[in-house]
């Protein structure tokens, strides 16, 4: 596009569509000599073709055939300039958005990261979060293959390296109906190893640290449910079907109305929550005001 369809164009838009100099001069806020003069050069610009008449009944000025034919393609370009400048102020605008993408295990995604989010939102709202909650192993390939940009997740071995930073220290607890509790009285290894247990899949971290409950209390276990839905464990669990060994966070409600009962247990079982970054790529500046936050709002649960 040459200097002077773009500067003059527009001037002579609004002087066919107003019909008098005068007028159009005010509303562009230019002297009407100098409307004149831009009128002139677009005419020259086409090849000296007459582009406006003065009627001769209404002394207004209109448009030749010639000015017709300028003035429908004018406002198609101005139309069409007008629609690429908005293209570009929505890509300057997608590009200015921050985005930070998140993996959580699930008792951490579905049991503390709803606080975390609604804090960091609500600080930062022009940051776009994004969620992925999978197992364990789920979050850490996720975060391996560049698809998110922080894992929150609860398991010890993961097939990645990583930086491993804990944030959060959990309680697990074993857990069964009223009913099942007291028909297994003190809880003792060969009572626990007859009933059914109802546990987290391969891949998950409550399902690592079980494992290793059952074999430092010499448990043997003759038969299991896994599940991938800490929900659907404490929903069987409630109905009287077997046991589980999960986060009290995750039971906290129910432990505190008695739908379940905490068994006795030799000792206390705990486990780090972790956060993990890449090591080899850059974070979005929203992931270390993520993870300040995250500390913040882990320190108001008391779920151990």
């Amino acid at each position: 596009m040459t200097e002077e369809r773009k500067t003059n164009t527009p001037e002579t838009e609004a002087v066919a569509e107003s019909k008098n100099f005068t007028r159009t001069a005010q509303k562009l806020n230019f002297s009407q000599p100098t409307v004149s003069q831009q009128v002139k050069k677009v005419e020259i610009f086409f090849g000296g073709t007459s582009l406006l008449t003065r009627s001769a009944v209404s002394r207004q000025i209109e448009l030749t055939e010639a000015g017709e034919a300028v003035y429908r393609c004018a406002k198609k370009v101005l139309g069409t300039l007008e629609d690429t400048f908005g293209e570009l102020d929505q890509i300057r605008h997608s590009a200015a958005v921050q985005r930070l993408e998140i993996g959580a295990s699930m008792t951490i995604g579905d049991h503390m990261l709803p606080r975390v989010l609604a804090a960091f939102c609500g600080r930062y709202p022009d940051v776009r979060a994004g969620v992925l909650v999978g197992n364990t192993r789920e979050v850490c390939d996720a975060l391996e293959d560049g698809r998110i940009d922080v894992g929150l997740i609860e398991g010890r071995d993961i097939p990645h390296s990583f930086q491993r930073t804990d944030f959060y220290t959990d309680h697990l607890v074993l857990a069964a109906s009223p009913a099942l509790a007291g028909e297994l009285g003190d809880a003792s290894p060969g009572r626990l190893g007859k009933v059914l247990w109802i546990t987290r899949e391969q891949g998950s971290g409550t399902e690592q640290y079980l494992d290793s409950f059952i074999s430092s209390n010499h448990i043997r276990v003759e038969n299991r449910i896994e599940y991938n839905s800490n929900f659907a464990i404490k929903e069987v669990v409630k109905q009287g079907l077997g046991v589980c060994f999960l986060s009290r966070l995750v039971m906290l409600d129910e432990l505190r109305s008695g739908e379940l009962v905490e068994l006795p247990v030799r000792s206390s079982y705990t486990r780090d929550f972790s956060y993990i970054l890449p090591n080899d790529r850059p974070l979005p500046d929203a992931a270390g005001v993520f993870l300040d936050l995250l500390g913040e709002v882990c320190a108001t649960f008391s779920g151990g």
